[in-house]
């Protein structure tokens, strides 16, 4: 890479430079930390907010959810096409924050199906639109200052930064919610979105120049349209079997959130623990759960002999929501006669949040390591795009979910992720082979 700043030498691994994440890094943080907060304390709410106070059934408010989100993942190519051809990263994260905050707004203060449908666009375009830009952009800086050996710490501190924002609003609101109504629970993701636009707007003399060119699709060489070819074909096989994660993951705050309210017994020593913010113990295991990952994979890493591959790292996942899926079947059927304890879901959520931190923290660097350098938001936005087919096959099967038991329905979840499973495995066997040389730079 041309612009690529050298890196240190052996012999300057020992001075703390080499080893200190740049300064632009920790206004992403931040400001990812406040976005995520804003995002996820109002899809907690979500599918509570139609049934309570719109009069929606379960299943209609359920796909609804599952189809807002859905919406989130499919905007980020979009969002990836215009930052790498026309507005930049950082002019697009800024530009697109606007609806994002207007979509809050709306949400807080205007009741009805109209406030909630436009709510509801506002805020897809906006998340959708940034979040393809934000990862990549933060990954630039290591590369531009020659610290790509910083990568894999600074996603980890970046998916952390995530799930710190999303815990400290996904496991407060529904009790904001409880003592003093909806508009009250909405208004603390409007002010954290707009927190977390000013953090990042403050980090923009440390993020790194970006060239645009807008005549780019017409200047590519033939070379660099192959490379860009062989990318996408080598990842679709990967990212469409992930697809099938996420469609199970992202049940949670639908299906998982109804069986918890319905079947589950939610008095605790602490009191009356409301359904939906059980969803918050996913954010505060990925807090608590990523550095034990994170020394896992760094011992793998360095052993020759037992260095696992990101695909690996992915199938290890699949084999954990498995795990997860049995354990919902039993409680499925245990509820079928009485009602079941909090801990069934809190073992599933354990074992799901080990699967995320095994397939989406590992697929979200490999996106971007992957990708060439022409594309790499677009690519970024071709992996959330899976997460809009999963809440897509989310939605129906929710609905699904209202037309059965529920252990028949979590078996038939645990079923199709054992397929997947299976298939995932050949798929993933084939990536690990080397691709022919390519003539430009993939990294």
């Amino acid at each position: 890479m041309s612009d690529r700043i050298t890196q240190l030498g052996e012999g300057s691994k020992m001075d703390p430079e080499y080893n200190r994440h740049p300064r632009g890094f920790w206004f992403v943080f931040w400001g990812e930390l406040a976005e995520r907060a804003s995002f996820y304390g109002m899809k907690a709410l979500l599918v509570m907010y139609m049934i309570d106070s719109l009069g929606y059934s379960d299943a209609n408010s359920a796909t609804i959810a599952s189809f807002f989100t859905a919406a989130c993942y499919i905007l980020p190519i979009l969002g990836g096409y215009v930052a790498d051809h026309w507005l930049g990263k950082f002019r697009t994260i800024i530009y697109f924050a606007i609806p994002y905050i207007m979509g809050h707004i709306v949400l807080g203060t205007f009741s009805g199906e109209v406030g909630l449908y436009v709510a509801l666009a506002l805020l897809a375009g906006g998340s959708g639109s940034i979040k393809p830009n934000i990862s990549t952009l933060m990954g630039l800086m290591y590369q531009k200052e020659g610290k790509e050996h910083l990568l894999t710490q600074a996603f980890s501190w970046f998916y952390m930064a995530i799930n710190i924002g999303a815990a400290s609003t996904v496991t407060t609101l529904p009790f904001v919610r409880d003592r003093f109504g909806y508009s009250a629970a909405f208004m603390a993701p409007t002010i954290m979105m707009i927190v977390s636009l000013g953090i990042f707007f403050l980090g923009k003399k440390h993020y790194p120049m970006e060239e645009i060119r807008r005549d780019n699709l017409k200047v590519k060489s033939f070379q660099q349209r192959r490379d860009e070819r062989i990318a996408l074909v080598r990842l679709s096989g990967l990212f469409l079997l992930i697809v099938f994660f996420w469609s199970i993951f992202d049940q949670s705050y639908s299906t998982w959130t109804l069986f918890a309210r319905d079947y589950m017994v939610l008095e605790t020593f602490v009191g009356r623990i409301p359904p939906d913010a059980i969803q918050g113990l996913n954010p505060i295991l990925i807090v608590l759960m990523s550095p034990l990952f994170a020394w896992l994979w760094s011992k793998t890493d360095r052993s020759v002999a037992h260095k696992l591959s990101s695909p690996k790292k992915m199938l290890l996942g699949f084999f954990l929501v498995i795990l997860c899926m049995g354990v919902m079947t039993s409680a499925g059927y245990y509820a079928a006669s009485e009602k079941v304890s909090i801990l069934w879901e809190v073992a599933a959520y354990l074992l799901i949040t080990a699967a995320e931190l095994c397939i989406s923290v590992i697929g979200l660097q490999l996106a971007f390591e992957e990708a060439p350098d022409s594309m790499k938001s677009m690519i970024t936005g071709f992996w959330l795009f899976t997460v809009f087919l999963g809440d897509i096959l989310a939605g129906w099967f929710s609905r699904i979910y209202t037309q059965t038991t529920p252990g028949n329905f979590f078996g038939i979840m645990t079923i199709l992720i054992l397929i997947v499973t299976l298939v995932f495995y050949p798929v993933s066997k084939r990536f690990e082979r080397k691709p022919a040389k390519l003539g430009g730079n993939m990294r």
